[in-house]
């Protein structure tokens, strides 16, 4: 296998390069794209197949999206055209594709996002901020080629302005999808639910499932079906589409996603309201809260933790965890960093946070696990599971290490057709996992987001991966 090399501009650049074609060169001795042999590191116990899902955009930040279920497994993304794709597979099997009409623009906001409902007919969503509804289902059960366009779900009138479109499952495996309605700062949230009898959408709710009273929006995290078998949302609200008006973190539960109640057990009507909710941490505007980075996970007797971020009183940008103890919410500042503040605001996709939590988990019987990301630094707080305070901070993981050799490997070309950053995105699989236990991960390159505003170069599409994770 040969790399051919293209004239550059400078000495350094050339320099630059030679050294990435030696990286290659070593790459490249390890064998082809189906590397099996772990690194001599933390990743030793896993072994690593990757497959090539096809080329993509890799104009700016986008997320494609892996699903499984059972023997099925689905990928949803935007072809090098910008197209949206559907690809279709029985694990082990060719993958088969198939392109709707539907393209993407410059925004990050639009990914896309599908589910299979219990008769085995996929449903697909995405590319909206604001749009009116774009939305597939397939007309034969496991068939990706006979993907057709609904042009109405429920409503049109509440279908003309849609973003944030999450599908999920309720205890009865039934297919439900929520979406945001407006905009932000004064959108209202939707929840439908999909009768596989009738192959029809209803409202799930009579009334109104939240309301910012025309003050503001909520930004949820689930809902998520928790260990006590209740589904466990939270939010944070925003007063304008300036992100640094996010404030007040809350939190609701429901054991079937119709009836809600705050973490006492006091039913909570709808919709949902600031002044009626319960409020975890009443972080203000300003306070350096931003939505996507509140996580919620549970501890080893099953209570809410929540993982987020905010100023502290010396405004800097901490680590924060929030537990529900007894009938309060204990809040602990887990990290103590100094010097260090994210300052952030305006509207548009804000681009590569630099610091983003993850939701905590159960460590060990003593320990629960805080893995954030600052900057390209992956942490770990371990803390202790009875007083939450942090009892020490280690280096942790995302993926297999070997990801990021393999994709690079896959895309080396592409580096010498671009002058601007490219980033490694790697993303974990939806719904089931493989035989003997397989994880599965989609990489991607792309351009860094430019708040949903055109870059002023547009890069070679890159090549999506898929990548098969076991245990040795």
């Amino acid at each position: 296998m040969g790399v051919r090399v293209k004239n550059h501009k400078s000495k350094a650049s050339t320099r630059l390069y030679v050294a990435f074609l030696f990286a290659m060169f070593c790459l490249l001795a390890a064998g082809s794209l189906n590397i099996k042999k772990a690194n001599a590191n933390s990743d030793e116990q896993f072994m690593v197949e990757s497959m090539a899902i096809d080329n993509a955009w890799s104009g700016h930040r986008i997320k494609p999206f892996l699903l499984t279920r059972g023997k099925h497994q689905f990928v949803a993304y935007f072809d090098a055209n910008r197209q949206m794709t559907i690809a279709h597979r029985l694990i082990g099997k060719p993958w088969r594709y198939y392109k709707v009409d539907s393209y993407l623009g410059w925004d990050s906001h639009n990914y896309v996002t599908m589910e299979l409902d219990s008769a085995g007919y996929l449903h697909v969503t995405g590319n909206m901020h604001g749009d009116p509804i774009e939305y597939f289902r397939m007309s034969e059960p496991y068939n990706v080629r006979s993907l057709k366009r609904i042009e109405i779900m429920v409503e049109q009138a509440i279908e003309r302005r849609v973003t944030y479109p999450i599908f999920m499952l309720n205890k009865n495996n039934e297919l439900l999808i929520k979406y945001r309605d407006g905009g932000s700062g004064n959108g209202n949230e939707i929840y439908n639910i999909y009768d596989v009898d009738t192959q029809s959408w209803s409202r799930l709710h009579t009334d109104q499932f939240l309301d910012g009273e025309g003050k503001m929006s909520g930004y949820f995290e689930g809902p998520i079906l928790g260990p006590d078998g209740n589904f466990h949302l939270i939010w944070v609200w925003r007063d304008t589409p300036d992100a640094s008006t996010n404030h007040s973190l809350s939190y609701a539960r429901s054991p079937d996603l119709v009836s809600w109640e705050d973490s006492n057990g006091r039913p909570i009507a709808l919709p949902l309201t600031l002044k009626h909710t319960e409020v975890v941490d009443p972080v203000p505007p300003l306070g350096g809260m931003i939505n996507n980075n509140v996580k919620l996970g549970f501890d080893q007797q099953q209570r809410q933790v929540i993982s987020y971020h905010k100023y502290d009183e010396n405004g800097y940008t901490q680590m924060y965890v929030a537990r529900k103890e007894g009938k309060i919410w204990n809040i602990v500042k887990v990290s103590d960093w100094t010097g260090f503040r994210w300052d952030f605001g305006g509207g548009g996709s804000l681009g590569r946070f630099p610091i983003e939590p993850f939701a905590p988990a159960i460590l060990n019987e003593n320990h629960i696990g805080v893995v954030v990301r600052r900057d390209d630094k992956i942490i770990r707080f371990v803390l202790d599971a009875e007083t939450l305070q942090t009892v020490r901070t280690e280096n942790a993981e995302l993926y297999p290490a070997q990801i990021d050799s393999i994709a690079q490997q896959a895309n080396r070309n592409i580096f010498d057709s671009t002058e601007l950053p490219l980033e490694l995105r790697v993303f974990n699989g939806v719904g089931d996992t493989g035989p003997n236990d397989i994880r599965y991960y989609l990489s991607w390159y792309g351009q860094p987001g430019n708040r949903d505003r055109a870059h002023v170069f547009i890069p070679d599409p890159t090549v999506l991966l898929l990548h098969e994770v076991k245990h040795k």
